[in-house]
């Protein structure tokens, strides 16, 4: 389809109006040949220098200072109302007129509106120019060429009083074994990643404990923008916020929570730019929002990949769920013709621990992978990267899985040489929430992921107590851990996208759970104790 056909998002208007503002945000190509090495060095715990992050200021040697300077002399030739720089340079955002980045890019922007909604409007080109020069330091820019794919991970219902079996706080910390919910010092700090104008609503945040039996909790710091009164007019604008904050404070409780918010149209590319200039980054994210892979520019994907790293230097883990739609993806929701393997951006780049999802434990029993067809409402995401290559730190692991694995799709169907996610999981399945005053139930990797990033703040807090360092990029660790760490989650399979039992969409192929790693649960749920005092070790 031609550009101005639009996407089956998005809607094409026409022109885009001259004198509407129109922000670009430039990725100047970074120097980060040796970011690997230096990452690793830090985050392997067999490295002599492990734990050993880098400051902001250390960041410095992966800029393109001449790059970014000529970004800054291209805009200063045209009308440009505001320029803004990350600090070592990375990313340049600048805001002009329609009529100026017509000019600039020598290209037609044109409006789309959004199907979904009928209001939501943006600007997009079909392609543009830029001088040579230039475009030899500069990787992507934002706002131009790609349409908004991104989605919020959960699905949610109104919960039934008589629901059997819910994963609240109690049954979460009871079946993991975390015997105590509060955080050792606030030093080990979290955020929770929102986009798509998602809300959340503090006197929810109080009701949800007070049913639940936790203790107040609150968030420390808003970035970006948070609108609580509306989550009561449509429970939709806040499901997934309401969901990452309830579940994160509860299961880390008394430290410095952060919900950060980024605009819709570029979220990983805004978090990016944003991230890079931020001196003090929470030490832990958490991301419960994706998009099928292919749909994301490769050169997108390699830029938040490179961000993800820096913050891996820095000693900040990011966690990202797996997606909720087992491998075909979200297209494949009642839609049968949406089969095949459809990798879930961001949780396949490397340098982010990805998160699948079980069920079981809320009702009492054994702990399985999460799937539609075993009525877990999702089915855990997983499978191989198609833009990013296996990492030599889960090589043994994954090739085993791919030799031994029962009911092996033809690998001919998908990357068997890519990067395999999840790399663990927990609980997903039948979480209640407090949206607008009203509880639902709320199922997803997107309840699982703050649950594991609640666990790693917990240990972070008892490692700067022992005088450690944070944990930073996790999955080099990961891997190495003894299985003690883990409950192995040897039983489901993920080829039915999410919905009710019976009717949701089931493919042909799917992968099978095994025991070790496999791309369904990674290497399985936390068993929190061995979990803990291994990590705490290092």
């Amino acid at each position: 389809p031609t550009f101005i056909e639009g996407t089956s998002a998005w809607k094409h208007v026409g022109a885009a109006p001259l004198d509407r503002l129109q922000p670009l945000l430039f990725a100047v190509r970074q120097n980060t040949e040796h970011l690997e090495k230096e990452l690793m060095k830090v985050s392997d715990p067999r490295s002599p220098h492990y734990g050993q992050h880098w400051t902001m200021d250390d960041l410095s040697v992966f800029a393109n200072p001449e790059g970014t300077a000529l970004v800054h002399k291209f805009l200063a030739n045209f009308d440009v109302k505001s320029v803004s720089t990350s600090t070592h340079g990375e990313y340049v955002k600048a805001w002009m007129t329609v009529e100026t980045a017509n000019k600039l890019l020598s290209t037609t922007f044109h409006e789309f509106v959004s199907k979904k909604d009928g209001k939501t409007s943006i600007v997009r080109c079909g392609r543009y120019e830029l001088p040579a020069e230039l475009a030899a330091e500069v990787s992507l820019i934002g706002y131009t060429t790609h349409f908004p794919v991104i989605s919020t991970l959960s699905v949610f219902r109104a919960l039934r009083m008589d629901a059997d079996g819910q994963a609240t706080p109690k049954v979460i910390s009871s079946y993991y074994k975390i015997d105590n919910n509060t955080v050792a010092t606030s030093q080990s700090s979290n955020a929770v990643f929102e986009t798509i104008n998602q809300s959340y609503e503090p006197s929810d945040l109080k009701a949800f404990d007070s049913e639940f039996g936790v203790p107040a909790q609150s968030i420390a710091k808003v970035v970006g923008n948070n609108n609580p009164s509306s989550c009561s007019e449509n429970p939709n604008n806040c499901v997934e916020a309401e969901l990452d904050v309830q579940v994160i404070t509860a299961i880390a409780q008394d430290t410095h929570t952060t919900f950060w918010s980024v605009p819709g149209s570029e979220s990983f590319l805004e978090w990016a730019q944003a991230v890079a200039s931020d001196s003090n980054p929470p030490k832990v994210f958490s991301i419960s929002y994706g998009a099928v892979e292919s749909e994301i520019p490769s050169s997108q994907a390699q830029s938040f990949d490179a961000e993800a790293a820096k913050l891996g230097l820095r000693g900040v883990s990011i966690f990202v769920a797996a997606g909720d739609d087992g491998v075909a993806g979200e297209g494949a929701r009642g839609n049968p013709s949406g089969c095949g393997f459809n990798p879930s951006y961001p949780a396949t780049p490397p340098h982010v621990t990805a998160v699948g999802a079980t069920q079981g434990p809320e009702s009492g029993e054994k702990e399985i992978a999460c799937s539609s067809s075993t009525g877990g409402g999702i089915t855990t995401g997983g499978g191989f990267s198609g833009v990013f290559s296996r990492p030599s730190w889960q090589d043994s692991q994954v090739a085993n899985y791919l030799k031994n694995g029962p009911d092996l799709p033809p690998t001919s169907m998908f990357h068997s040489s890519g990067r395999g996610y999840p790399d663990v999981a927990a609980m997903g399945h039948n979480y209640p929430i407090v949206v607008g005053g009203s509880t639902y139930a709320g199922s997803g990797t997107s309840a699982s992921t703050p649950v594991v990033a609640g666990m790693v703040t917990l240990i972070n807090a008892k490692r700067i107590m022992a005088g450690k360092s944070t944990l930073g990029f996790l999955n080099p660790a990961l891997y190495q851990l003894d299985s003690s760490a883990f409950h192995d989650i040897t039983s489901g399979k993920n080829n039915c996208a999410a919905g009710a039992q019976g009717s949701a969409t089931c493919c042909q192929y799917g992968f099978t759970a095994t025991s070790g790693w496999d791309p369904l649960t990674g290497l399985g749920s936390p068993d929190f104790p061995n979990f803990s005092s291994q990590l705490e070790a290092m």
